[in-house]
């Protein structure tokens, strides 16, 4: 057998772990020393060579179920090799984020040894011509990249495969991953010194999904959002909720991966057949790359698309928009929209649509923050955005956009419609009704409601 040098890093650390660690010992429980007999998609060729094939199924969404924040149980053998029976558990933390446009990952683990923290973190990365995942560890001890384990998922089963040394002996290291139920997928790692015939287990990590209530769970934070998308779906009658239960499971997670950020998704008031939802991009140009890559290339697309689309009449009502300015009328142009400024908040939101006169967008503009703005202020309104359209050219003509040259939009975060109609009383419509109303040609707006809890408490 071929042993590659580096790979003693991953043994040395393997044994110092338990040197660090002062936690609980107890015995094995049926099960956790598991032998299990040959290898899948990997063999030990003529030449005592270890080779890996990937399965018929392999893809580099694999991991995307891996993405968030996680608290990790573990359960290590404290001796490997040694016919042991104690392990040692201990708790630790991951953080687990996106990387590539969806070919990789990386994550942070963190826990303490010995009261000391200690950090670690991987590097998980696919070749789309092997069509194998290579998966690199490296800690604040060692501070080194490893050789990778090499390997792929078989369904929700993905194992991993390195040659390796522990003690002086030959030894092939497995990794497997369980991810049948994904908000709790188990972590598991073995050596074999018989070529694979049997393994060891010598260490499991159950992770559980971190959730927080105060936003959606599926969000990607902190991206600068300089282009958003309000899509207004008529849906066919009496499937709204349906098409909200299916978009919900299918298509949030994976937009975000591919750089489309779901904002929010709403039902919209006295509308009982449409369906709003926000999707913001870091610019024109992400937008750019990322249409043609989710609906042309992705397979959750493939998949569920059709689904989708037998539940919808129409989905063409869509503003393409730029943002302008915050209530205080700083300008935005630059920097964007945060998608926190999206997650932070849990109740109603009102959008008001104002279609300016020919040429008067820029008089009703400067009014709106000169002397509306001011006004909300005062009436304790100040979650409030204003967004004009984006009008470099949709290059994707299969998704059409509206693109109207004088468009207004105020998107304004309430508690609830009771909060919203005392505030809007508070603000008065003198403005409105005198100096702004001669540039307006036409003003219409939506309430619109959130569809989960995870955005928000309010139900429509």
């Amino acid at each position: 057998m071929r042993t590659k040098p580096i790979l003693k890093v991953i043994a040395t650390f393997a044994f110092l772990s338990t040197l660090f660690i002062s936690p609980l010992i107890i015995k094995a429980q049926s099960g956790d020393k598991t032998l299990e007999t040959g290898m899948v998609n990997a063999s030990i060729n003529e030449k005592n060579e270890l080779v890996i094939i990937p399965s018929k199924t392999s893809s580099k969404t694999d991991f995307d179920f891996f993405n968030g924040s996680w608290d990790v149980n573990n359960r290590q053998l404290k001796g490997r090799l040694q016919n042991s029976n104690e392990w040692i558990t201990f708790p630790a933390k991951n953080e687990v984020t996106i990387i590539l446009r969806g070919t990789g990952n990386t994550d942070r683990y963190y826990s303490k040894r010995n009261g000391q923290d200690f950090e670690g973190a991987t590097l998980r990365l696919f070749d789309p011509k092997t069509k194998l995942w290579s998966l690199y560890w490296s800690d604040s001890i060692n501070g080194v990249l490893n050789t990778p384990m090499v390997g792929s998922f078989d369904g929700n089963i993905g194992r991993f495969y390195a040659n390796d040394t522990f003690n002086g002996k030959d030894v092939i290291e497995v990794f497997k991953w369980d991810k049948t139920d994904p908000d709790n997928p188990v972590w598991s790692q073995a050596l074999s010194t018989d070529n694979g015939k049997t393994w060891e287990w010598n260490w499991y990590m159950y992770f559980k999904k971190i959730r927080n209530e105060m936003k959606d769970p599926e969000l990607s934070e902190n991206q600068n959002i300089k282009v958003l998308e309000l899509r207004n779906y008529i849906i066919k009658p009496g499937k709204r909720d349906d098409f909200i239960k299916y978009f919900e499971k299918h298509f949030i997670t994976s937009q975000n991966i591919l750089g489309g950020y779901v904002l929010g998704q709403f039902r919209i008031k006295d509308a009982d057949s449409q369906f709003l939802w926000f999707r913001g991009y870091n610019d024109m140009a992400a937008r750019s790359v990322y249409l043609p890559e989710f609906y042309r290339k992705s397979r959750v697309w493939k998949t569920f698309g059709p689904g989708a689309n037998t539940l919808l009449d129409d989905s063409d009502d869509v503003y393409l928009l730029r943002p302008l300015a915050g209530i205080d009328g700083a300008n935005e142009q630059s920097k964007g929209i945060n998608t926190n400024d999206f997650a932070k908040h849990k109740g109603i939101v009102v959008i008001d649509y104002y279609t300016a006169n020919e040429g008067g967008l820029d008089q009703l503009i400067s009014l709106y923050k000169s002397k509306y703005a001011p006004l909300l202020q005062t009436a304790g309104i100040k979650n409030n955005t204003l967004w004009v359209s984006e009008l470099s050219q949709n290059d994707f003509p299969a998704l059409p956009a509206k693109q109207e040259k004088n468009l207004l939009v105020a998107i304004t975060f309430y508690n609830d419609e009771a909060d919203y109609n005392s505030k809007l009383k508070l603000v008065g419509t003198d403005v409105i009704q005198s100096e702004m109303k001669k540039f307006i040609r036409d003003k219409h707006t939506m309430i619109v409601y959130p569809t989960t809890k995870s955005f928000g408490e309010a139900t429509y």
